[in-house]
């Protein structure tokens, strides 16, 4: 491989992994973009599930280089610079036998981990009782390496891309790539120098709602190599001091909230009213086009006046979610309307205007796109309240969800669910009012009561909250964990850089 990837001055290194495209993951994007302006050379490595062949050429989030891979096994990757060089077939034929059989134990592994049965879940016949048998013998002790092989071939997907780098510092992003970080680390110590490895864990893994046997998987991942990593740093306190007990880590991770930012480089508008971004995403009714004139606004994409009364829903959707709590307090609520940002229609989209229509609150229920990431705050502002009508989990127990800091920093009182991180944020903030989740009546109340008021509730947002509660704040967090890990702190980059991705570096 050429080191075509790698800086020419030396600043300090960051890889950072990521097992998605990049492309809708805030944090992440944040995280780099930030990691880049305070002066570190930084390769964001992403998975994009449909690329063939060889890694993406570079894109750019500010100085950040971003490139993405497929998903491939070792000996496919062996193949490419054999064929550069021109290589004739009968070289290239162990290979090839090689990367097949790999292909078919992949393909083979994946077909048992979908055939067989979580213990309980069958019908009791013979056949159903030996699948629930296999589960207990394949499943056995999370061992990932047998049920989650995909993250074998990603590794080798990486792995030659950070060794060329040559990182001092490794920044596993979510419970997919902290393996990967820990191996690829001590190998690059084997030759010389270890770079340090820092684990941001992004949810409570063991309680995340996924199928049981991935969850299994990344559960023993994670416990197997949360402690291997130099540092920890995590979403929310709550989740800290989870980590720290589970895992007796030594110290308590820094907590590094997913905060918007509160000025967004190079987002200024100029004359012909155009903003940096045309990352939006691809619902057919994205809610305002990037060269819009105008600021993104839900209300408008609602078709409402200003003074009609707008509850939003921003975030994932799905039934664990509790948007159908909302649905179900509309009829509480006379005059008042709701607003779910969400992407492509779905089977739970449309069962949720079902419910709407059988309740005759379908003309209140409005179904509305996204924007990009950054301007999410800007868009929702024009609601009255943001809602987080999430039901009890053991991740969502934990967590301050981005959207809770997007309702922030679009200075909307918050109506939570009880779940404890978030019901106790706002219950300390006096923000916003809680709920017990999955009740209708309730929610409604707590509704009603925010309405009634929503001033005061408001007024709770200061210029040091939101300063504090920004990702300005959070960088500087993130940015001392590198120095401590390190033992430097670089110069950071002069100028000011867009943020958002594009194809060619900014200077």
């Amino acid at each position: 491989m050429t080191n075509d990837r790698r800086p020419s001055a030396r600043r300090p290194r960051v890889a950072m992994l990521v097992a998605n495209d990049v492309r809708l993951d805030s944090r992440v994007q944040k995280a780099a973009y930030s990691a880049a302006e305070a002066g570190y050379d930084v390769l964001l490595l992403g998975y994009e599930p449909n690329r063939k062949g060889r890694p993406s050429d570079p894109a750019y989030i500010g100085a950040a280089q971003v490139v993405r891979t497929g998903l491939h096994n070792k000996w496919q990757i062996a193949q490419w610079p054999l064929k550069d060089g021109g290589s004739p077939s009968l070289r290239l034929m162990p290979f090839r036998a090689l990367s097949f059989a790999s292909s078919l134990d992949y393909k083979a592994r994946r077909r048992i981990v979908q055939r067989i049965k979580e213990p309980g879940t069958g019908d009791g016949s013979m056949k159903h009782r030996a699948k629930e048998m296999l589960w207990k013998v394949y499943f056995r002790d999370g061992d990932w390496r047998r049920t989650a092989r995909h993250l074998l071939w990603l590794e080798s997907s990486w792995s030659a891309l950070i060794e060329e780098f040559e990182p001092d510092l490794i920044h596993a992003h979510d419970m997919h790539t902290p393996g990967i970080a820990v191996r690829v680390a001590e190998k690059l110590g084997r030759k010389g120098k270890r770079p340090k490895v820092l684990y941001d864990a992004h949810e409570f893994v063991a309680g995340v709602s996924m199928p049981e046997q991935r969850r299994l998987a990344y559960v023993g991942l994670e416990g197997e190599y949360v402690r291997k990593a130099d540092a920890v740093i995590t979403v929310s306190p709550l989740l800290a001091q989870w980590l720290q007990e589970r895992y007796h880590l030594t110290e308590t991770p820094e907590v590094v909230a997913n905060a918007p930012m509160l000025h967004v480089p190079g987002d200024e508008r100029d004359e012909s009213g155009d903003t940096d971004s045309a990352d939006t995403a691809n619902s057919a009714d994205t809610a305002n086009s990037a060269d819009s004139k105008e600021a993104p606004s839900l209300r408008k994409a609602c078709g409402l006046a200003d003074d009609v009364p707008l509850l939003v829903y921003s975030g994932a959707v799905s039934p664990m979610r509790g948007i159908a709590t909302m649905v179900a307090g509309l009829p509480e609520l006379p005059d008042v309307h709701v607003a779910v940002v969400r992407g492509a229609d779905t089977e739970f989209t449309r069962a949720l205007r079902k419910q709407a229509e059988g309740l005759g609150v379908d003309d209140r229920l409005h179904m509305v796109g996204y924007v990009a990431p950054h301007l999410v705050p800007q868009y929702l502002a024009s609601a009255d309240i943001g809602v987080i009508p999430i039901l009890h989990t053991p991740n969502h127990e934990v967590a301050l969800i981005t959207k809770y800091y997007e309702y922030m920093h679009a200075k909307l009182p918050i109506v939570v669910s009880d779940v404890q991180a978030m019901a106790d944020f706002t219950r300390d903030l006096g923000n916003g009012e809680v709920f017990t989740a999955e009740d209708a009546h309730e929610y409604a109340q707590a509704v009603a009561k925010v309405l009634a008021d929503r001033p005061a509730y408001a007024s709770r947002y200061t210029d040091d909250l939101l300063a504090a509660n920004s990702w300005e704040g959070q960088a500087e967090v993130l940015g001392g964990v590198y120095a401590r890990l390190l033992g430097t702190e670089p110069e950071p980059r002069t100028g000011v850089r867009a943020f958002g991705e594009t194809s060619e570096p900014t200077a």
